[in-house]
């Protein structure tokens, strides 16, 4: 039976855009998707603290507020994941590309790029319900 782990997404907004990352092929869950970046939270962390660790360590910036955004179950082959997403509230720095293939912007027309069927739900949703 596989175990469920706490996870959390990181949502950016810039000019009207989300910033996704392409995974590298050698990552053990969604090799090469494109998604939301994130990564599991660690015994003890809270989920904001979790924010701030893997912002820090995906993109190499500092986010000054997290707004809790929407939870959902996503299944993968190793793991359950119950994932949370979260928006960053403006952040210090220039998110760089540290641990995925790479990092791009994409628009609300291009939300089908999103690999992912969880991430493409509430990306869908975001882009309905703020007018940006």
């Amino acid at each position: 039976m596989k175990k469920t782990v706490d996870t959390v997404s990181l949502i950016l907004i810039r000019d009207g855009k989300v910033l996704v990352e392409r995974r590298r092929m050698d990552r053990e869950t969604y090799p090469g998707a494109v998604v939301i970046p994130g990564g599991h939270v660690e015994p003890g962390e809270t989920y904001v603290e979790a924010c701030r660790r893997e912002l820090n360590e995906e993109l190499g910036i500092d986010c000054r507020g997290f707004a809790y955004y929407d939870r959902m179950l996503c299944v993968t082959d190793v793991e359950d994941q119950m994932n949370r997403w979260f928006i960053c509230e403006g952040w210090a720095g220039e998110p760089r590309c540290t641990e995925a293939e790479k990092i791009f912007w994409i628009g609300r027309d291009e939300v089908g790029r999103l690999d992912l069927e969880e991430d493409h739900k509430v990306i869908s949703r975001l882009f309905e319900e703020r007018c940006f």
